[in-house]
């Protein structure tokens, strides 16, 4: 979750600070919810303030390092659907990058880690509504992104 959400550079640091936070914080854990769901809101939460802070730090600069997405299953069949594939998930990394943290958090958590909108909204401490609309706006922004790439190569 880390890495999809800092990308490699901040992946380890944000999840030592992860680690941290769950230590200090443990005997806070009510058990009212899943203990997965507790550290998915560390892990999201931590993330999402380094990104904000890195942000403002580094606002002009673009990183190299993208997230991980994971391989679709079946793409050693076809090459050819395979490149194609892989050249369109570089393209997705790519531009997650230009979507509001908030909005990229929900993107992940739904598309990437399969969480359903009762879980993004509890991970997230959102209505359920809102993570609906962060994910539905994540996905609209990425779309844009996508288009205006596509766009710009024809």
């Amino acid at each position: 979750m880390a890495l999809r959400i800092s990308g490699a550079e901040q992946a380890q640091d944000a999840s030592q600070e992860v680690w941290i936070r769950v230590w200090r914080n443990i005997e806070k854990f009510r058990g009212e919810s899943a203990f997965s769901t507790w550290l998915y809101r560390i892990t999201v939460n931590t993330c999402l303030t380094a990104r904000r802070k890195e942000a403002r730090r580094w606002e002009r600069e673009v990183d190299e390092e993208l997230p991980f997405l994971p391989e679709p299953p079946g793409g050693e069949a076809d090459p050819e659907a395979a490149a194609l594939s892989g050249e369109r998930r570089a393209e997705i990394e790519a531009s997650l990058e230009h979507i509001r943290p908030e909005h990229r958090a929900a993107l992940v958590l739904r598309h990437m880690e399969g969480l359903s909108y009762a879980e993004i909204s509890e991970v997230l401490d959102v209505p359920e509504g809102t993570a609906k609309g962060w994910v539905s706006r994540g996905r609209a922004a990425l779309l844009v992104v996508l288009s205006q790439q596509d766009g710009g190569e024809g």
